[in-house]
C-alpha cells in the first residue's frame, strides 16, 4: 500500500555530501515558487531566503512544537520523563498501515511489545525520530492543545497556525455521510471553518481514545487521493522562515533554559546516535514530514569544522511525478546543505 501518511524523512547515518548533480531539484525550486520554499542560516546570518514567508503545510515537522512543550513541562517538573506509559495506551491511537510502519518500527527499535510499557521520554523520542502518529496523539492529549499552542507566541512564530489533532483528522476525513457524494464531501471539508474542522478532528481523537472499535471504521476505500489532498492542505501550516529560526533557537543554546535545552536535545538530536554523525558534528537535530503531496524538512547542525547551519525547506502541492523527483534528491540535498560550503554558495546564487 502506498504510504501517504505523515512521514519522517530520516537523515542518513554518516552523512557525506555526494558528488551528485542536484541541478534538477534546484531548477524545480526556481521554476515553481508556489511549490517550494527554503530559508538557510549560516553562522547566524541568512544566506538563502526563497519564498520564506509563504505559509505551507508542515506535516510531521509540526511535532517539533509538541517536543518543545514536552521539554518545558519536564524542566518545570510538571511531568516526569521517567513516567511509565503502557504500550496499549498508545495503541489506542494507532491506525494500521497508515504511517509507513513508523509506530511498530519504533517499538521494535526499543525492544518493546504490546504487553510492555515505555517511558514518556521514549514516547517523545519515538514521535520525533520515527514520527509515530500514535505517540503524537498521546502527547497532545497529555500536554493539552492550549498549552502547546501557547508556546507559538513564546517561540515568536508569528505565521504558525494552531495545532489541532491533525493525525486523527485523517480518520474523520473517511467518515463521509451516507448519500453524500465524494465531490460534495470534499467541498464540505475544504470550506469548513478551521475551528469546526479542528473540532471534528478532536471528536475523532476522543473516539480513538475511548472506543477500540472506532478505528475499524477507517478505510482506504473511503480515503481516495482527492480526499487526502484536502486533509493534506488543511494540515497545520507555517513558513520556512519560522522553522529555520526555530532551528536556530535550538542551535544557539541560549534561547531555552538549560534544562529545557537538555531535554530537547535528547529528543531532537537522534541523528547523533550514529558514529558517522558523531565524527562530523557536535550537534545535529532534525524533524521532517511528508504526505502524498508534501515534503518538509527542518534541521540544525554544529559541525566539528566550526560551521553552524539552521535550515528549513518545504515542498507542497506536488503531483506524483514531482514527488518522486524531490524524494530522489531529498537526502542528497539535505546532506549537501549540511556538509558542502560550495554547494551552499551555489544555492545562494541560484536562489538570490
Amino acid at each position: 500500500m502506498k504510504k501517504w501518511w505523515l512521514g519522517c524523512l530520516f537523515l542518513l547515518a554518516g552523512l557525506t555530501a555526494r558528488a551528485q548533480n542536484l541541478d534538477e531539484l534546484v531548477s524545480f525550486i526556481q521554476q515553481n515558487p508556489q511549490k517550494a520554499s527554503i530559508y538557510l542560516i549560516e553562522g547566524g546570518q541568512t544566506t538563502v531566503s526563497w519564498n520564506s514567508n509563504q505559509v505551507m503545510p508542515l506535516a510531521s515537522a509540526a511535532k517539533t512544537i509538541i517536543a518543545i512543550t514536552f521539554a518545558k513541562q519536564v524542566a518545570t517538573k510538571k511531568i516526569s520523563p521517567a513516567t511509565k506509559v503502557a504500550v496499549q495506551d498508545l495503541a489506542k491511537y494507532y491506525i494500521p498501515n497508515t504511517d509507513g510502519q513508523a509506530h511498530p518500527s519504533w517499538l521494535k527499535s526499543i525492544g518493546k511489545s504490546a504487553a510492555d510499557s515505555v517511558t514518556l521520554l521514549q514516547v517523545a523520542q519515538g514521535m520525533i525520530k520515527f514520527s509515530s502518529n500514535a505517540n503524537t496523539e498521546y502527547l497532545q492529549d497529555l500536554l493539552g492543545l492550549a498549552l502547546i499552542n501557547k508556546n507559538l507566541a513564546a517561540l515568536q512564530l508569528k505565521s504558525h497556525q494552531p495545532l489541532y489533532y491533525f493525525t486523527a483528522g485523517a480518520t474523520m476525513a473517511t467518515l463521509r455521510p451516507e448519500g453524500k457524494s465524494n465531490e460534495a464531501w470534499i467541498t464540505e471539508l475544504s470550506t469548513m471553518p478551521l475551528a469546526a474542522y479542528a473540532k471534528k478532528c478532536e471528536e475523532a481523537h476522543r473516539k480513538l481514545k475511548a472506543d477500540p472499535n472506532y478505528v475499524k471504521q477507517f478505510s482506504f476505500a473511503r480515503l481516495p487521493l482527492s480526499v487526502q489532498k484536502v486533509w493534506s492542505d488543511r494540515l497545520v501550516g507555517a513558513t520556512t522562515y519560522d522553522y529555520a529560526q526555530l532551528m536556530q533557537k535550538i542551535l544557539n543554546g541560549k534561547f531555552f533554559e538549560p534544562k529545557v535545552q537538555s531535554v530537547l536535545e535528547s529528543i531532537m538530536e537522534w541523528p547523533m546516535a550514529y558514529p558517522g554523525n558523531q565524527a562530523m558534528f557536535n550537534h545535529l537535530g532534525q524533524k521532517g514530514g511528508s504526505t502524498a503531496f508534501v515534503l518538509t524538512d527542518a534541521f540544525y547542525a554544529s559541525a566539528k569544522n566550526g560551521a553552524k547551519i539552521a535550515c528549513a525547506f518545504f515542498f507542497n502541492n506536488l503531483d506524483a511525478k514531482e514527488n518522486a523527483m524531490v524524494n530522489k534528491h531529498f537526502a542528497d540535498f539535505e546532506a549537501s546543505i549540511l556538509t558542502d560550503a560550495n554547494f551552499r554558495k551555489k544555492l545562494a546564487v541560484a536562489l538570490h
